[in-house]
């Protein structure tokens, strides 16, 4: 026998001994048996030692030359229990004396000698039933005629050999009632039944797919067939979808052809073996709606301390919106916003800027809200419906908001608060930030335009006039500028005349200006915005050519009208004199 194939038998062994159902053995029996024979003078139960020596208990008849020539000596096994088989296997350990070796006495010489037995069964529902017996064929199912491949002869030493143990299975079925009885019916051989074994091929109980499946035998109705065994998720689980569970036991106690399974329930999952479904430990959670059971590590700002949790809860101060799924992390409200300035813009008006919150709570969204407050000594009452905000007061997305209305020589409050969707969720109040100010009467009014000098590629010199009220003393001016278009923050610088050349620019570029005066009593508000742009190239002299063109050409037609002029009274002086 090749290698391979001992391996195989090898490893074979242990599990085909595990997929059987012993349901008799008398194989290793050493005590009284006891089954029934008919007629007297046939079947003898007798004790022989076998090759180790063993007391053992078998069976023998040898009746070959009886005076009856149709002899039947009857074996009857007693009752067998099915326990849910359908196919039932017997193994016979048996052996069978060679006719040739026996002489008749001359008188039974004409009889017949058999070197076969016959084996049946009888199924019932209960061992009462054995009460009466049919001896007979008729109430007996036949399962074969069986014969040894080899007998032997009692007389070794004239050629002969000594007993030759044979073995041999027969299965039958299908099995319907609750249990059944063997017959072992002789006609004339000389035999000897060492031994039966009667079992059915089965498959353990097993889980597959989260789904356990019962012990289930064999199928009686031939070794192709299958019986199907109907399943059920284990404990902590439920069934995936609508497919029925079901798996099939094949006829040599193998599983096979499953169909449907089961997946966790939320709070567990699957254990490495696939076998049952484990609670989630704590700071672990397995959501409803997961497409795979599995546990995950709770989300940001949330935890759980039991086992089993189908999500975590948020830790105090953060929380989830209901839109938000339990995978979701926990979120809290952001802090107050930071540097908050004022900027006086028009007489009563003034532009309020901040800086986003340092903690965004985590979330993307951020709101503002600004409160204005009247204060007088230490009482401060909410802003009148005379002061305005643009672009509103409450959920604003910018950081800068503009209000008007405001009086002069009042002291204001502003707050600014911050908020995201779970700041409604807090039972803390929003953060938020303050800024006091005051609109005083005797700070200047607007410049009203300003004029451009000169220019080259990277400057431009400009000049102003007096604000129209300067309402004390002009300390100083700020001019405050950046490029057309640009984003970012404004560029500034400070002169105590009223003109200034503005360097460091890009050739060619478009650039605002505005400009605020200073008294004792603070800035004024800014000028509008006016644009000037800077030389293409060409250096200075550019400069100063474009800048002296206008008045060449303004000379230049100066002269033109005064010689047209002069011209035009020289004419009228001859008309003149020739016609008067």
């Amino acid at each position: 026998m090749p290698i391979r194939r001992l391996i195989c038998i090898f490893y074979l062994l242990p599990l085909v001994s595990l997929l059987q159902e012993i349901l008799l053995d008398t194989t290793q029996e050493t005590s009284e048996i006891g089954w029934s024979t008919y007629p007297e003078g046939g079947w003898d139960e007798v004790s022989v030692l076998d090759g180790q020596r063993r007391l053992l208990r078998t069976y023998e008849v040898c009746n070959s030359y009886a005076q009856r020539s149709n002899q039947s000596n009857w074996l009857r096994t007693g009752f067998i229990p099915s326990r849910g088989a359908r196919r039932v296997y017997v193994k016979l350990q048996f052996s069978v004396r060679d006719c040739a070796s026996l002489k008749p006495p001359p008188s039974r010489r004409q009889l017949a000698c058999k070197e076969t037995f016959a084996l049946s069964y009888r199924q019932v529902n209960s061992a009462m039933e054995a009460e009466e017996w049919e001896w007979s064929e008729e109430a007996w199912v036949k399962v074969d005629t069986i014969g040894a491949g080899k007998s032997f002869n009692r007389n070794p030493g004239k050629g002969g050999q000594g007993p030759r143990m044979e073995e041999r299975t027969i299965d039958f079925g299908p099995i319907i009632k609750n249990g059944f009885f063997l017959a072992f019916v002789d006609s004339g051989a000389c035999l000897s039944l060492a031994g039966v074994r009667v079992y059915f091929h089965k498959c353990p109980a097993t889980v597959r797919s989260l789904a356990s499946f019962p012990e289930t035998p064999s199928s009686g109705d031939g070794g192709a067939s299958l019986t199907e065994a109907g399943g059920s998720c284990v404990v902590g689980a439920h069934l995936l979808g609508t497919t029925r569970l079901s798996l099939h036991c094949g006829a040599e106690g193998e599983w096979m052809v499953s169909s449907g399974s089961c997946v966790c329930d939320p709070g567990r999952e699957e254990s490495e073996e696939g076998t049952e479904c484990q609670a989630c430990p704590p700071g672990t959670f397995s959501p409803p709606d997961a497409v795979s059971a599995r546990c995950h590590v709770c989300p940001a700002n949330s935890n759980t301390t039991t086992s089993g949790a189908r999500s975590c809860v948020c830790n105090k101060g953060f929380h989830r919106i209901p839109e938000e799924s339990v995978e979701s992390p926990c979120t809290g409200p952001p802090s107050a916003p930071w540097d908050l300035n004022y900027e006086v813009i028009g007489p009563g008006s003034v532009s309020i800027t901040w800086r986003t919150p340092k903690e965004m709570g985590g979330r993307p969204e951020i709101m503002y809200s600004v409160a204005c407050k009247e204060c007088v000594t230490s009482r401060c009452l909410r802003c009148g419906d005379g002061v305005t905000f643009r672009p509103g007061q409450v959920g604003v997305t910018q950081n800068r908001v503009q209000l008007s209305g405001l009086l002069p020589g009042v002291a204001y409050t502003l707050e600014v608060q911050s908020t995201n969707r779970v700041s409604e969720m807090s039972v803390e109040q929003p953060k938020y930030a303050s800024l006091n100010l005051s609109i005083s009467q005797s700070v200047p009014s607007a410049v009203p335009i300003i004029h451009q000098v000169s220019r080259s590629m990277q400057s431009i010199t400009l000049s102003w006039p007096e604000p129209e009220q300067p309402n004390g003393k002009i300390l100083d001016y700020q001019l405050r500028y950046r490029e057309k278009d640009y984003e970012g923050e404004s560029l500034s610088l400070i002169t105590e005349t009223n003109t200034a050349t503005v360097g460091g620019l890009n050739p060619g570029a478009i650039y605002s200006f505005q400009v605020r005066a200073r008294t004792e009593r603070g800035y004024g508000a800014y000028s509008g915005n006016m644009y000037f742009q800077t030389l293409l190239g060409g250096g200075e002299k550019s400069e100063l050519s474009q800048d002296k063109l206008p008045l060449i050409v303004g000379s230049c037609l100066g002269a033109l009208a005064f010689i047209g002029l002069s011209i035009l009274l020289v004419l009228i002086l001859l008309f003149k004199r020739l016609f008067f």
